[in-house]
């Protein structure tokens, strides 16, 4: 009896997370994000190399 007590509350947990997860996966548009992530990424590395280099006179 008090195994099951222990155990329910675990598989109801469980189960939630799995239905939760579920729900994002199909409706948590991760395929926008992540390349919105890498290119934000890349706009900061271009930036902080234009920061290092020194301004060059063409003039």
């Amino acid at each position: 009896r008090a195994l099951t007590i222990l155990f329910f509350p675990l598989q109801l947990g469980f189960t939630l997370g799995n239905v939760v997860g579920m729900y994002l996966a199909q409706n948590y548009d991760v395929c926008i994000l992540i390349p919105n992530i890498a290119k934000k990424l890349e706009d900061f590395k271009k930036d902080v190399e234009a920061r290092k280099k020194p301004p060059s006179d063409k003039s």
